[in-house]
């Protein structure tokens, strides 16, 4: 039955109203009206009706009677159980069922004339084994996987601790692994290794001056540099447990490259090098000192935490050029 031999009726709609699938809806009875109204419709759902019952008739008989097991796989089956290597005590279930419903003959051997005990064991072929071992591994293995992308993702961050707590344990370890990762070739200049600090100054416009000042003063440093280092809080000086949670997202390498990314765009002295940035304040706010160069000299901008993100750009607190 298709659409092409009743001209002006939804088949599809017309199969689902007697399937059942329209009850309880408006649909429902649009499509009775229709039926009740129309004679190409009627006609229609007589035919419809009338094929649904023939094919679930004939679907029921397939299921009346059992299909038996091809007798070729029956051998294969038995031969495959009875090659494998039991322990002694273990019989396969066809022998043992031979077994248990011969006659027994009565021994009477021993102290109570009882025939050995014996357990009944599902011995399976090889290949099923192998099969379960695989599907027992599958899931701790796409576990792990996922365990193993998450950590991945969560080691690119990092914070720091308490000022006075030194970085021992395995979680600053991994802390700081992200630190020295931005401060590789991403952000170091020929002959100066880049260096990320994380010293909790209160930066103000007249401090980035002496911050850049610092930074060019500083002496070649060595390989792992590019660790956070922290400072004694002093005067003029904050911890920075505040502002990490504020500064979280820019302590992950990415983030902090499209920051340097930003301020390159912002300021119109790209191509840019930056050679220090500090996870600081400024004016008191959470804030990054990125201390950079370009050909137009060596700068010092101080970027809010939403430096890098789309629609804000660098996020600028100050600058002041320094070189």
């Amino acid at each position: 039955m298709t659409g092409a031999e009743f001209s002006g009726v939804d088949v599809d709609l017309l199969a689902d109203y007697v399937g059942g699938a329209l009850e309880g809806t408006p649909d429902e009875a649009v499509v009775a009206a229709l039926i009740a109204d129309d004679p190409a419709w009627r006609e229609a759902h007589e035919l419809l009706s009338g094929g649904v019952v023939t094919v679930t008739s004939q679907l029921a008989e397939f299921g009346s009677a059992p299909e038996p097991m091809p007798a070729d796989v029956i051998a294969r089956l038995d031969a495959a159980l009875l090659a494998v290597d039991a322990p002694a005590d273990v019989i396969p279930i066809d022998r043992a069922f031979r077994d248990a419903t011969a006659p027994r003959k009565e021994t009477g051997t021993g102290d109570a004339g009882a025939a050995p005990a014996t357990r009944l064991v599902a011995v399976p072929s090889e290949a099923p084994r192998k099969r379960a071992r695989r599907l027992r591994w599958a899931a701790p293995i796409g576990i792990a996987a996922g365990v193993i992308a998450f950590i991945g993702f969560g080691a690119q961050g990092f914070t720091g601790g308490s000022d006075d707590t030194q970085t021992s344990s395995a979680g600053s370890a991994a802390d700081e692994a992200a630190p020295r990762a931005a401060a590789g070739k991403d952000l170091a200049v020929p002959g100066v290794v880049a260096v990320l600090e994380a010293t909790g100054t209160d930066y103000t416009l007249e401090t980035l001056g002496q911050a850049g000042a610092r930074a060019m003063a500083a002496p070649s440093l060595p390989e792992d540099a590019g660790s956070v280092r922290k400072s004694e809080p002093t005067a003029g000086v904050m911890s920075d447990t505040a502002a990490k949670d504020a500064l979280s997202r820019l302590r992950v390498n990415e983030a902090l490259l499209a920051c340097i990314n930003a301020i390159a765009d912002e300021s119109g002295l790209a191509p840019i090098t930056a050679q220090s940035a500090d996870f600081a304040r400024y004016r008191g706010a959470p804030a990054v000192i990125v201390n950079f160069t370009s050909t137009g000299g060596t700068w010092v901008w101080a970027v809010g935490p939403e430096c890098g993100t789309r629609g804000v750009g660098a996020d600028k607190l100050g600058s002041v050029q320094v070189g």
